[in-house]
This record gives structure tokens, sequence and C-alpha cells, in this order.
């Protein structure tokens, strides 16, 4: 399991959620927790399968070598418009039928932020996805993460290591976050709420180690979690295991197993984003 340095002491009240990974409004079920590192060495010649399920992509985030093929198949009953965020490295848009499938592949190392443009939208301003009034799953936003890297793990340009809650938005800005392993990355919380950093353990796709060798699905890697108090608290992980870390607050979003998706709680000042984020750590070779 991956081991993270804090700064700053757990509450009693973030030590609970840690324990089980517990959200508000729904109870993840325990398993044994396995860490999702990024690979040494990857074949180009492998597929990835993400099935999209009405509401939700299973599984919502994936992390793939650079040219290999994602298959991406529809289960509902409508088509699916899938299209990327304005910061991927290369454009997407595919039409998706109703119960049918596409392939996808992705050249160009990076992160890539892609959404059902019918049933979700982009907001600019504030970084992410969410979904749009009167659609037939509101307040659920369908989105999926794609983490391009190559062979090595690496090709991703480092970003910087802090994120911030501003008041006027109550969300993680910047949604994605990009370091090297041992960098620390610190949480800055100028809301008027408290919030929690918590590791999401929803599975992904992640490559396996050896070439020739296809991907495979397991659960992400886990972290304590960070308790930021109102006014300006703030908290530092540093993460020294590569790979994905997908975080969200369980005070104001819960994931969703029946569909696949997070949940934003009614209780966000920001309704109907959900309050999460990514860290991809890349591996360091200079240690």
């Amino acid at each position: 399991m991956t081991k993270a340095k804090l700064t700053r002491r757990h509450t009693r009240y973030g030590a609970v959620l840690g324990a089980g990974v517990i959200a508000l409004g729904a109870l993840a079920r325990p398993s044994r927790v396995f860490a999702a590192p990024l690979a040494a060495r990857q074949s180009a010649t492998t597929t990835a399968n993400v099935v999209f399920r009405g509401a939700g992509f299973s599984p919502l985030v994936s992390r793939v070598v650079s040219g290999e093929t994602i298959k991406i198949t529809s289960t509902a009953r409508t088509k699916l418009h899938l299209v990327s965020a304005p910061q991927a490295p290369q454009p997407v848009t595919l039409t998706v039928a109703a119960g049918g499938r596409v392939s996808l592949r992705l050249t160009k190392p990076g992160v890539y932020l892609l959404y059902d443009d019918v049933t979700t939208r982009f907001d600019r301003r504030v970084g992410q996805v969410a979904a749009r009034k009167g659609s037939r799953q509101y307040p659920l936003p369908a989105y999926a993460v794609m983490v391009v890297t190559n062979r090595a793990g690496g090709g991703i340009q480092p970003t910087g290591a802090h994120v911030n809650i501003p008041d006027t938005s109550m969300t993680f800005q910047p949604w994605v976050t990009v370091v090297k392993a041992g960098t620390p990355v610190t949480f800055t919380n100028n809301d008027m709420d408290l919030h929690v950093v918590t590791a999401s353990t929803e599975p992904m796709i992640t490559p396996k180690s050896g070439r020739g060798e296809g991907p495979l699905k397991e659960r992400m890697s886990p972290f304590a979690p960070l308790t930021l108090p109102a006014h300006g608290g703030s908290a530092t992980i540093t993460l020294n295991r590569p790979g994905v870390y997908h975080y969200y607050c369980p005070v104001h979003a819960a994931y969703d197993e029946a569909y696949h998706t997070f949940q934003p709680l009614k209780n966000f000042g920001s309704y109907p984003f959900v309050m999460d984020g990514v860290i991809v750590v890349l591996p360091n070779y200079s240690r």
C-alpha cells in the first residue's frame, strides 16, 4: 500500500472517514486494495475495454500506454456522444450507437477528460464537468479519465504541486495535478466549509508490467485522508509510488457503484459539480 507523509495531524473525523473508506451517503464494501503502479515496459498492441453503462463508465479511470487501443462499449438505450475537455492533448469526438462499440487510439501522452456531451457539460471557469440540468441522469455526470503515458510510464509534463479550494466554486483546482514521485503536493482550503481529501478506491485499468501483456483492472492506490479545516486550512501529501490517484471529498460527494460515477451531495455549495480531482505521479529517475 502507498504510504503518505502528512504535515498536519488527522482530526478524529478524518481518521474515521479513512477507516474502510466511508463516504457520506454511500458505504464502500470492504475489500483488499491493490496498488496501480506505472509499468516500466509496455506493449503498444494491447487493448483496454471501457463500458458505458447508461450513466457512468466502468472503469471510470484508465491508464494506458500511448498507441494502445481503447474499446468503448455502450449498453445504454440511447446513443453516446463522447467528447474531450479542452485541455486534452488531442481532441476526441466519438459517437457510440445504442448498444454499439467504437475503438479509440490515443497517441499523445497526457490526461484526457472525456464526457457524454448529451447528458454532461464542461465548465471552463471551474475546469471540470457537471451533469446537464434536465438530463435523464441528473445530477450524475457521465465522464471518464484516460491517462496516457509512454512505455516508461512518463511522457507527461509535470504541473504545479499545489491544489486550491477557492471560496467561489468549492472545487479542487486544478482538477489534474501531475508530479514526479516524492514531490510534496499541498492542498489549501480557502472555503468556509471543512473538506476532506480521500483516495477513491473504484476500479481502474492499468497496464501489466510484462511486454505483450494486456491491461488489467484493479483497485487504485490508497492514501490516508487529509482533513482541511475551513478558512485557510492546509495539508501536504507525498506520494512515492508512481501511478494514478483519483480523490474526492466524501463530505460533498459519493461514488455510486450502481451507476459507476460520482454523485454530488445536495449539501454541496457548488452542486451539481462533483468535488473530485486526479493526481498523476510519474517515475522519478533522479531519486
